[in-house]
């Protein structure tokens, strides 16, 4: 039997370094839809617009990315935000809570869950503040908060319109009191818009919850917009609620589509159709201010426009 063992001792090596290979390919050539569950072609959902090949349901991206998609050519100027404490409490658990937003800037290369970026959308100028619920839940404290009035004030004084693209779990534990005020004061940014007669966009973008469900979508001159109806938007989750009032929910309960019906959420519109409709709104509302300015007579009548009246003009 000793050529077995010669046979064996000759194979051993090469079937070893057959095995230990390391694979050429990449491994991250595939991906599945968070909606459906389809596996899909990495490439096939980029040339999507990050959006579902199968159901056509939007995925999760991060802010960078939607500005590239949002703005023309995909060019923007990503404007700096105030430099605030990111952890005023100096909280602590398991691990200091400086050092989780240390990783996460380490990771995504900015300094909290938002940025605020201003370009053009179909030559329409705009200010866009955008979150990222990757970046630590998304959660809204004093520097998500403070960036958000950012952008409102810049807006006021640039003369441009605001859109937002909440995406969060809700207001920062770890910043307690300081981000339950960041509340008004995201009301009062958005006040300020109002007051100066420009557009604030809401687009919701799965998940939104917790303050800023309460907060941002705030106002007569607000429009709520969401990329799915599939979108979810909330201020408790539905375990909570369903306890709370002892009875079942309704079928797509705080989705986007069921609130649509409800008339909290305004229009449905596809990540795909963004810019189209999003610039063709905007350029409807900039007129409408022009001629306000330029008729006075017309002021008080033009100045009960709703969103929804806008939307089904």
């Amino acid at each position: 039997m000793n050529w077995i063992k010669d046979l064996t001792k000759k194979l051993k090596p090469k079937l070893e370094n057959l095995f230990n290979k390391k694979s050429t390919l990449p491994d991250n050539l595939w991906t599945n839809c968070a909606s459906c569950s389809n596996i899909i072609y990495r490439e096939d959902i980029e040339n999507n617009l990050y959006c579902c090949t199968n159901c056509q349901e939007p995925q999760q991206i991060l802010p960078r990315k939607r500005f590239e998609i949002l703005f023309d050519e995909g060019t923007y100027e990503e404007l700096e935000t105030p430099r605030l404490s990111s952890d005023p409490l100096n909280w602590s658990d398991i691990s200091s809570y400086k050092d989780k937003v240390k990783k996460a800037r380490k990771k995504f290369n900015q300094r909290h869950a938002a940025l605020v970026a201003v370009g053009s959308i179909n030559k329409m100028r705009a200010v866009v503040y955008c979150m990222n619920q990757k970046f630590l839940g998304g959660s809204v404290g004093i520097e998500e908060g403070e960036a958000f009035v950012f952008a409102c004030k810049y807006a006021v004084e640039h003369n441009l319109p605001f859109i937002a693209f909440p995406q969060t779990g809700g207001q920062k534990m770890q910043h307690s009191a300081f981000a339950l005020m960041q509340m008004p004061k995201s009301i009062i940014g958005l006040q300020m818009l109002e007051e100066k007669g420009l557009p604030a966009i809401i687009m919701a973008t799965s998940p939104v919850a917790g303050g800023v469900t309460a907060s941002w979508f705030y106002g007569p001159s607000v429009f709520v917009f969401a990329e799915s109806e599939n979108t979810k938007i909330m201020f408790a989750g539905p375990g909570v609620i369903k306890r709370t009032i002892g009875e079942d929910l309704p079928s797509g309960f705080q989705t986007a589509g069921y609130l649509l019906k409800k008339g909290f959420v305004d229009r449905i519109i596809h990540r795909k159709n963004h810019r189209e409709e999003l610039s063709n709104l905007l350029s409807i509302l900039l007129n409408l201010e022009i001629k306000k300015a330029e008729d006075t007579t017309d002021a008080a009548e033009q100045n009960t426009v709703s969103p929804q009246q806008i939307i089904s003009a």
